[in-house]
């Protein structure tokens, strides 16, 4: 029997400007297949609260969809659930359930988090404190979305540059069902991470199994850095046009393992969409004949 062929599940960060259906409209114009939005500012604590209008526009977009097959939100950047000063860690706390909330009205299955950031508190303290504040928040949240922790460059006090940082705070979590894993390339080579030949591919992502686990990756953030391996800083570069090597997005993309996982690109956008399918085109451009034969490249 023939097998069904699937869709590349390839997108972009969408604009929610206009309305969150707009996203689900602009991510189609250009051929994305997954999309990633925020569901409110991501540079301010308080968010309008969402009008049935609001939801109902969103569920009926992203059902009518013929192409987008996958859609993922991403919290806020002023969270940080690991933050050692009270008053933020509340605002932190309050911020992101209510983004917990709205993923769960909007049918969005994955919600990606940065950890958290130390500041002048210790590593350990700040993993304690995430994992307690994730206990917390799935507690009082009960629902279907997934918390996707994210891993990080490095870049200052960040936490979960490393894969243990990351199973050290997922080992403390208690609903291990609703947190998993989203991988950043331009994140993972800026913490030290070189996956950019046959070698060094398999070995992270056997290092990455061995440590969080293959089936707990639910999402891909495709990014080229602006610096160098290991240098810990968060600088996303247009695929490539930055220090990754082409070969590792071709290994990647190629790779069956992540065919079910969206992936999605958050590269710089001073073009608009332009630049996004140029990363697509770009990506596209290194599907192997057999990779092709086995997905719908749109």
């Amino acid at each position: 029997m023939k097998q069904k062929k699937q869709s590349l599940l390839l997108g972009a960060h969408m604009s929610i400007a206009g309305g969150l259906q707009k996203a689900i409209e602009r991510g189609e114009s250009i051929g994305c297949t997954c999309i990633q939005i925020f569901t409110k500012s991501n540079k301010q604590w308080a968010a309008k609260k969402l009008t049935e209008e609001d939801i109902n526009n969103f569920k009926n977009a992203a059902k009518n969809s013929t192409i987008i097959k996958s859609i993922v939100a991403h919290a806020g950047y002023l969270i940080n659930i690991g933050s050692p000063n009270e008053l933020v860690n509340k605002k932190s706390v309050e911020s992101l359930m209510a983004e917990l909330l709205r993923c769960e009205m909007l049918n969005i299955p994955y919600l990606i988090l940065h950890p958290g950031a130390h500041l002048y508190s210790s590593e350990s303290d700040c993993i304690n404190l995430i994992a307690k504040n994730l206990n917390l928040i799935l507690s009082e949240n009960p629902g279907n979305t997934t918390i996707l922790l994210e891993n990080t460059a490095g870049q200052g006090s960040n936490i979960g540059y490393t894969f243990e940082q990351l199973k050290k705070i997922y080992e403390k979590v208690i609903d291990k069902k609703r947190v998993n894993f989203c991988l950043d390339t331009c994140h993972a080579f800026a913490a030290g991470y070189d996956f950019s030949t046959p070698k060094e591919y398999q070995q992270m992502w056997i290092h990455f199994d061995e440590t969080l686990g293959l089936e707990n990756l639910k999402a891909i953030h495709i990014n080229d850095s602006k610096f160098g391996l290991g240098l810990q800083k968060d600088r996303h570069a247009n695929i490539g046009e930055g220090k990754i090597d082409l070969e590792a997005f071709r290994l990647l993309f190629n790779d069956e393992r992540f065919f079910d996982v969206p992936k999605i690109l958050e590269t710089p956008k001073e073009e608009g969409l332009k630049e996004d399918i140029k990363n697509m085109n770009t990506i596209k451009n290194l599907l192997s004949s057999s990779t092709r034969k086995k997905l719908i490249v749109f």
